[in-house]
This record gives structure tokens, C-alpha cells and sequence, in this order.
């Protein structure tokens, strides 16, 4: 069961990461011919603007990155400390009983992923070739869709 819910999570994963990578590769391959196709000035002139563009992408993307970063942090907590908040408010007799239930659960999930350890480690061989292969692919794509469309 657990492998599967692992296998349905990396999956999600992969697609995720394969639409963003790919809509910032393309957005930004669909940008620079566009700037190419307006601006047919002399290279150095094209050099300057094209270095300011990469500028501008790179603090939209460090800022963007920042901001799901910090979002994800700020969720975890959040949830960290709601979980705090609800167990403290819950009698000590009750979280004794909850813990002991945890650590019994633990156990229980940690000697079946011993026994599914193999496929787990596939799985994530798996979403780890997915994730370069598909970026890959979507940088080759950009990449060509430059060279075909700025001349």
C-alpha cells in the first residue's frame, strides 16, 4: 500500500515538475525570439539586451523560487504547530495512548518498507530519471525552437 501511495506521489511530482519546467523553458524561449524577431539591431547592442533579459528572468525566477520555498516553510509550520497546539490542549492520558499507537504504527510501516525497500528505491531511480530526462527534453525543445524561429 505504501508503495503505491509513494509511486502515486512521485508521479505527481514528475508531472508537476515537467509542466514548470516546461512553461518557464518555453516562456522564456518564446521571449528571446520575440525579443530577436523586435530588435534586429547590431550583436553588441543585442548583447546588452539580451543580458538584461537574462538578468530580469533570473530575479523573476530567484523570486518566484523564494516565494514557493517560503510558502512550503510557512505551510509546515503552520501545520507543525497546529498539531503542537492540538496535542497540548489533549490530556496527558490521551497523548501517552496517541503516542504509543504512533511509535506501534511506525514500526509496523517501517517493517514494510523493508519489505517493499526495493521497489521504493525504484520508484525513486525512477522519478529522479523522469525529472532529468523530461528537463531535458524541454530544454532541447526550447533550444530548437530558438534556433528555428530567430533567424
Amino acid at each position: 500500500m505504501a508503495v503505491v501511495i509513494l509511486k502515486l506521489i512521485f508521479t505527481t511530482f514528475t508531472t508537476i515538475f515537467n509542466m514548470i519546467s516546461r512553461v518557464i523553458l518555453m516562456g522564456t524561449a518564446h521571449l528571446l525570439v520575440f525579443l530577436i524577431q523586435a530588435l534586429k539591431i547590431p550583436g553588441e547592442a543585442m548583447h546588452v539586451a539580451l543580458e538584461q533579459v537574462a538578468e530580469i528572468i533570473k530575479g523573476y525566477l530567484k523570486m518566484f523560487f523564494k516565494q514557493i520555498v517560503y510558502e512550503v516553510l510557512i505551510s509546515l509550520m503552520s501545520t507543525a504547530f497546529d498539531a503542537v497546539k492540538q496535542a497540548v490542549s489533549e490530556s496527558c492520558g490521551f497523548i501517552k495512548e496517541l503516542l504509543a499507537g504512533v511509535v506501534e504504527q511506525i514500526s509496523t510501516w517501517f517493517g514494510k518498507m523493508m519489505e517493499n525497500f526495493p521497489e521504493i528505491l525504484e520508484a525513486v531511480r525512477e522519478v529522479i530519471s523522469t525529472v532529468v530526462i523530461d528537463l531535458w527534453k524541454n530544454y532541447v525543445e526550447a533550444i530548437m525552437f530558438v534556433k528555428e524561429n530567430a533567424i
